[in-house]
């Protein structure tokens, strides 16, 4: 996923997290052991090649972005309420309906939510959180599976987010001679 040279944004999914509480999906839970080390990983992974961060202000893409070596900025296109929430009151009787992987689901399959964008919409949205500071050279836009997959799937196939989307996963955003484009498992699109 890390393009091998050039200037770059990483859309990915935050590291491992602790469970969240059954009475709060949306706990602002901090990463597990593992999820650090998997951090650190992929940061010397990158051998210092990012110029910046941004991140949902969720402790746990913060403290992701943090472990890539740089200080993140929050971002609300990132997460609380991100891209895709239109209407925050009707959005939640979704969620609230259909649990979050239940939305991402509908998402992926094109069914139309109350309060929730489509992703011609929402994805340009997304994207402008990296485009708009490439001038700054490579990053990391940190967020979430519930982000990333929809997004994902429209870009490139909705075969892109049949397994659910693993800690630290996501796409690249390319910046080529001709414009951006976004990269992932082999497949292009032009932004």
């Amino acid at each position: 996923m890390i393009p091998r040279s050039g200037t770059f944004v990483l859309f990915i999914r935050h590291g491992e997290r602790a469970p969240l509480p059954p009475d709060d999906p949306y706990a602002d839970v901090d990463l597990t052991p593992a999820g650090y080390e998997a951090v650190g990983a992929l940061a010397r992974g990158l051998g210092g090649r990012l110029n910046w961060t941004a991140a949902s202000p969720f402790l746990r893409c913060r403290v992701t972005a943090r472990g890539l070596g740089l200080e993140p900025e929050d971002d609300t296109r990132l997460g609380r309420h991100g891209p895709w929430i239109a209407d925050h009151a009707a959005a939640g009787g979704a969620f609230s309906r259909l649990g979050t992987e239940g939305v991402v689901r509908a998402q992926v399959a094109g069914e139309s939510l109350p309060g929730i964008r489509t992703p011609e919409q929402a994805v340009p949205i997304l994207l402008s959180a990296g485009l708009d500071r490439l001038h700054r050279g490579s990053g990391a836009c940190v967020t979430h599976d519930a982000v990333l997959m929809p997004a994902m799937a429209w870009l490139f196939g909705a075969d892109a987010a049949d397994e659910w989307l693993s800690p630290l996963g996501g796409f690249a955003l390319e910046l080529r001679a001709d414009g951006p484009v976004a990269v992932w498992n082999g497949r292009e699109r032009r932004c």
